[in-house]
């Protein structure tokens, strides 16, 4: 019988098709608490950007790599965007950034046994500085580290620099500071080690999303994602998510639904 139906009737029958969403494919890296590999959620950032998408009718799927090669894939296209990243001027020849998810507080780790201050970057000249491949510290760090001014020893894995800290093969490690401490958990479950951090911060910076330059689906994806996040500011979840950044509650933080809309 359905052979004699035409394509309308069949879709009363059958009821209405619904449309999958589209899959974007987001680059990151393991950053707990911000993002987290373990977590099937991804981490904090992960469920606001999810969700921010989600209410626009999209499905992201996170792509974990080492922090440069993120950048390379997203110059290549094979990413839609990549985050958490600060937007210096280095990334703007290939990105286009979206507005603040949260600030990120960049200071710097030593070991508790070490007497250790500093005011201004000339301060770090004589330690031995140990930092991660794909990272940026602030300009007045990156400059030094890019003139060669700094002792630095850097790796690609994101806990390397707190184990040789541990250990004493490094005198500094400069770090997000709610980053810092909950890999300090991870790495030290008992104590955290014998690690602090100094309260001067090395560089607070905006973290963000950052989309392919260049590119006309990534500025309509930038702009849709931007006034996505604007509504979630409006709900107080920005805020929320800060505030569970800076008290170590990040885990437990979950962004708001959009109210129904009513109808008659």
């Amino acid at each position: 019988m359905l052979a004699f139906l035409t394509l309308p009737a069949l879709l009363v029958i059958l009821g209405p098709v619904q449309a999958e969403p589209q899959k974007l494919r987001i680059g990151t890296g393991d950053w707990a608490p911000y993002v987290d590999h373990e977590r099937s959620d991804g981490g904090a950032l992960a469920r606001l950007i999810s969700a921010v998408f989600a209410e626009a009718g999209y499905e992201v799927e996170y792509i974990f790599h080492p922090w440069d090669r993120n950048v390379l894939m997203l110059q290549q296209g094979q990413l839609h965007a990549i985050m958490p990243y600060s937007c210096t001027p280095s990334r703007l020849n290939y990105g286009i950034c979206s507005d603040t998810l949260v600030r990120g507080e960049i200071v710097l780790f030593h070991r508790r046994d070490q007497a250790f201050d500093w005011t201004t970057v000339e301060d770090l000249l004589n330690y031995r500085i140990g930092t991660t491949l794909g990272y940026s510290y602030g300009p007045a760090f990156d400059e030094a580290l890019q003139a060669g001014r700094l002792d630095v020893q850097q790796s690609g894995k994101e806990d390397t620099s707190f184990r040789l800290l541990e250990l004493g093969r490094v005198d500094l490690h400069p770090q997000d500071r709610a980053v810092g401490y909950a890999m300090l958990r991870r790495l030290f479950p008992k104590d955290g080690g014998n690690i602090i951090h100094h309260p001067r911060q090395l560089n607070t910076e905006p973290l963000r999303l950052l989309f392919r330059k260049d590119d006309p689906e990534s500025v309509m994806l930038l702009r849709m994602f931007n006034a996505g996040l604007r509504e979630f500011a409006k709900r107080g979840d920005l805020q929320r998510l800060q505030q569970a950044l800076n008290t170590g509650d990040a885990d437990d933080w979950k962004p708001s639904q959009s109210s129904p809309v009513a109808r008659d």
